[in-house]
């Protein structure tokens, strides 16, 4: 187990916080880390019956446009539950009457703390999207089928995305 010897906040942002420090491993060596402390989000994988209704937007950390499941992150101490319904609306305009967890996992454990709670939503009414300013999401609505197939092929590139897409394959049975 590592503990911290000594740690500094080199950034402090809206999204998430950089620390750097010293650590002292088990054996009483000393090793430098660098960590990004995020405080976590929820993933959303919408389905009408016959499609899961995906996002696609442009992401400048990797420079092109991604197709996502919906998500985002909580607000301080928010429930994943409230935050994934929040982001369900907020970006494709569907409530959802029936949200199911299906567990969570860490974006990438190597340097970030984040968590991502993924829920399968169902029974979903259109109330219309409520898109914050700075978002340009267009709406890509896969048959089931096709959605078998891509993962079977990877042309699913987000982690999360491919994570909630297999838990709902596995909730309807395969």
């Amino acid at each position: 187990m590592e503990q911290w010897k000594n740690t500094d906040t080199v950034y402090d942002g809206t999204v998430f916080r950089v620390k750097t420090g010293t650590v002292t491993l088990d054996d009483g060596t000393t090793a430098q880390r660098e960590i990004v402390e995020h405080p976590g989000g929820v993933g959303v994988i919408p389905f009408d019956g016959t499609h899961v209704i995906l996002v696609r937007q442009y992401r400048i950390a990797i420079g092109k446009e991604i197709l996502e499941i919906p998500a985002g992150k909580k607000e301080g101490e928010e429930d994943p539950a409230v935050c994934g319904m929040r982001e369900l609306i907020e970006e494709t305009g569907f409530r959802a009457d029936t949200m199911v967890s299906a567990g969570a996992v860490y974006a990438t454990v190597g340097y970030c703390s984040e968590k991502i709670h993924l829920y399968l939503a169902f029974d979903l009414t259109h109330v219309g999207q409520d898109l914050d300013e700075e978002e340009r999401i267009e709406l890509v609505k896969i048959p089931l089928e096709e959605v078998r197939q891509g993962l079977k092929e990877h042309r699913f590139d987000d982690a999360k995305t491919v994570v909630g897409l297999h838990a709902l394959l596995q909730h309807l049975g395969g």
